[in-house]
């Protein structure tokens, strides 16, 4: 058992702290800096080192979409069991504490909730741009396409980084070192048997002003390849829409849209009384914010 006092609730001058931290990661996670390649080989091989694992061949690609478009298409073996699933292992057993030898904390849902903003938003969106891009390979599971680890989980650090640094958490210091400056020095990282290849940062990140992924008739993500993803105040958006400034976004998109949160983005930036004035819909029936339409002859105003 831990040495250290249970802890159930968080002083004023630890509350306080949270902020600090956050707005410490979200810069590193938000950086737009080129990589520093010398700082990141240190850190890759030192990962590796840490396992006894033979240092792979290390490559610096511009965007994940050429790093997943790499690996995919190459002939080795992926790796399920990357340097950053064994760094993160120890690391997240040691956050298990708080639950166990700590007793808890009860705001550890918000303190994990306020860390994590703004850093997940774009991994995931540009996850989904990956999926549309890309499509998994036939040959690599679906959960290595969808693994965590690619992206650095920059969001981990400043919650560990907070509970190491202001709540004296038991940790390696050698292993949060390590973790420490993958996440500092290096982009997403994708992994082979005989390859470790490291993503650039983008060039630039758009949002609005509740800070959201957000851009208007351009990318809310761009990488120096030219790789390019889209959003709409947090929702990620096809380019057939996204280059589209939303002010001239078409009424008949809404009758081809599949996608349910795309119906919505659209409805809401169009409005409804565009969309009743360009489709001649007429209101049959309302109840709370839902409103029923009916649209006669659609299928002659889709072009």
């Amino acid at each position: 058992m831990s040495e250290n006092p249970i802890i159930t609730e968080l002083t004023p001058e630890q509350e306080a702290l949270i902020p600090v931290y956050r707005d410490k990661w979200l810069k590193i996670a938000l950086s737009t800096e080129r990589i520093n390649e010398e700082k990141a080989t240190e850190a890759v091989k030192a990962g590796y080192d840490m396992f006894n694992i033979k240092v792979p061949k290390i490559v610096f690609l511009d965007s994940p979409y050429l790093a997943f478009k790499k690996i995919l298409s190459s002939n080795s073996d992926y790796l399920y069991s990357s340097i950053l699933t064994n760094i993160n292992t120890p690391l997240k057993t040691a956050l298990c504490l708080l639950d166990k030898e700590y007793g808890g904390i009860r705001k550890r849902t918000e303190i994990k909730r306020e860390m994590n903003q703004l850093t997940f938003e774009p991994e995931y969106i540009i996850y989904e741009q990956l999926e549309k891009s890309l499509k998994p390979n036939k040959n690599v599971a679906e959960e290595y396409f969808y693994s965590e680890f690619h992206y650095n989980s920059i969001s981990s650090c400043s919650e560990l980084d907070f509970y190491i640094s202001i709540l004296k958490l038991p940790y390696n210091q050698n292993t949060w070192n390590i973790r420490q400056n993958l996440a500092i020095y290096c982009g997403w990282i994708f992994e082979s048997e005989d390859t470790c290849i490291v993503s650039n940062r983008p060039t630039s990140l758009s949002f609005d002003e509740q800070n959201n992924l957000h851009a208007d008739g351009k990318p809310a993500i761009e990488y120096a390849d030219g790789f390019k993803v889209y959003s709409h105040h947090g929702v990620w958006l096809p380019e057939k829409y996204g280059k589209i400034p939303s002010s001239e976004w078409r009424s008949h998109w809404l009758l081809s849209e599949e996608n349910a949160e795309l119906r919505r983005i659209l409805t809401q930036a169009i409005g409804y009384d565009r969309i009743c004035k360009e489709l001649g819909a007429i209101e049959l029936d309302s109840w709370k914010e839902y409103t029923l339409l009916k649209i006669e002859n659609y299928r002659e105003i889709i072009p």
